[in-house]
């Protein structure tokens, strides 16, 4: 068995559907952006409502849009508003984590060599046979 089948059959024991999971990470991505958030009452509003998000869908959780309202104390309108912004910045995380994946930040060199440039032995080996020529 592999490393992934098990992390999978350990993820579907928790019963949870993709959209409580996409829920659940956008949560996480507001409450870390909170902690970032200058203006506090923000901060602790998105800390609240990314709480509830992680929980939705489970027992004690919010079950529907409608709780979700009542146990955040947050309208409807403004989870909206949060959900879109945490989406956002889940989305530029994602193209980042990916990018650094792929070539690192650095765009403009997309070979695979990073290690193409001369290296110390190979310049301390040509400095010595300049020096044993000029010597000689």
């Amino acid at each position: 068995m592999k490393m992934n089948d098990v992390i999978n059959e350990v993820s579907d024991n928790f019963g949870i559907s993709p959209e409580q999971r996409k829920l659940a990470n956008l949560g996480r991505v507001l409450m870390d952006a909170a902690t970032t958030t200058q203006d506090d009452a923000l901060s602790n509003t998105m800390a609240k409502v990314g709480n509830e998000l992680t929980n939705y869908g489970a027992l004690f959780g919010p079950k529907n849009p409608k709780e979700l309202v009542a146990k955040s104390g947050v309208s409807m309108e403004v989870i909206k508003k949060l959900l879109a912004y945490a989406d956002k910045l889940h989305k530029s995380q994602s193209a980042l984590q990916t990018d650094h994946d792929d070539s690192g930040l650095d765009d403009t060199d997309n070979d695979n060599d990073d290690f193409n440039a001369p290296d110390d032995v190979d310049d301390a080996k040509a400095a010595d046979q300049a020096a044993r020529a000029k010597r000689d």
